[in-house]
């Protein structure tokens, strides 16, 4: 069997597998996690906003519910991607041994990893568009800005979507998925500037919360209120976590399947 060869079919026919079943439910599936971010945006933005009126953001101020959109946006792709491929890979993987049977196909081990991969990616593609175009119906985010944010959303999704096949292939049951939840994914959620400024923070805290890629991805998806002068540096950050966490997503679902 080939292990790390891949055709562009072979990664299409794992991605429009999954696509299939998704499609069946499609309602259930994407409610939840897609409703999520939008009624954070909705609630905090104009339920916060006449108490906060604006924040100060890079030497500007900014009106609160215009500084939230971004990080709503940063957090679909988070949610959506990091669960896809967190707890459903681990329940194709564990439970209905889904890789099992699709590498009795002619399809070798990378076809099905980036299968999974992208498809977790796409789910979190879907979410920050959607949450981006209501963004632009709440005149929050403009339609021109979010088109040309698509690329990071895309690269946010890949990023979270390998740290969930990561997750998947690290733990050895469901409930362990909690644990990177709770360490990773909500201090990133709440820290990463995505409800507030992180220089309100205390400079230890705040230094800890740029470390998380959530910030850097927060940061680039604000642009059209302003890049920080060392953005090209967020964005090899980013790239760099993507890669890091889809090499080692890989190295640890592998043994699951071949040992």
């Amino acid at each position: 069997m080939k292990l790390i060869t891949a055709t562009p079919w072979g990664v299409y026919s794992v991605w429009w597998r999954h696509f299939q079943v998704y499609r069946s439910t499609w309602l259930v599936n994407c409610l939840p996690p897609v409703s999520e971010p939008i009624v954070y945006l909705l609630a905090f933005g104009y339920g916060l906003s006449p108490l906060i009126g604006e924040v100060d953001y890079l030497g500007q101020m900014i009106p609160y519910a215009r500084f939230l959109a971004p990080g709503m946006i940063a957090i679909g792709v988070l949610f959506q991607s990091f669960f896809e491929g967190a707890y459903s890979s681990f329940i194709r993987l564990n439970f209905q041994k889904t890789w099992q049977a699709l590498l009795t196909a002619p399809l070798s081990y990378t076809d099905v990893f980036l299968g999974d991969w992208f498809w977790a990616a796409t789910k979190g593609s879907i979410a920050g568009t959607i949450t981006g175009l209501v963004a632009v119906l709440a005149n929050l985010y403009d339609l021109s800005s979010l088109v040309l944010s698509l690329p990071l959303i895309v690269l946010g999704s890949l990023l979270f979507g390998a740290f969930g096949l990561l997750v998947a292939g690290a733990v050895n049951k469901v409930d362990q998925v909690n644990v990177p939840i709770f360490l990773v994914i909500i201090p990133m959620f709440t820290l990463c500037g995505t409800y507030f400024p992180r220089d309100t923070l205390p400079p230890l805290l705040a230094k800890f919360a740029a470390f998380l890629p959530l910030a850097s991805l927060v940061d680039l998806l604000r642009w059209p209120l302003g890049l920080p002068p060392w953005w090209p540096l967020l964005l090899v950050w980013l790239i760099g976590w993507m890669v890091l966490t889809a090499r080692l997503a890989a190295l640890r679902i592998y043994p699951r399947l071949f040992s």
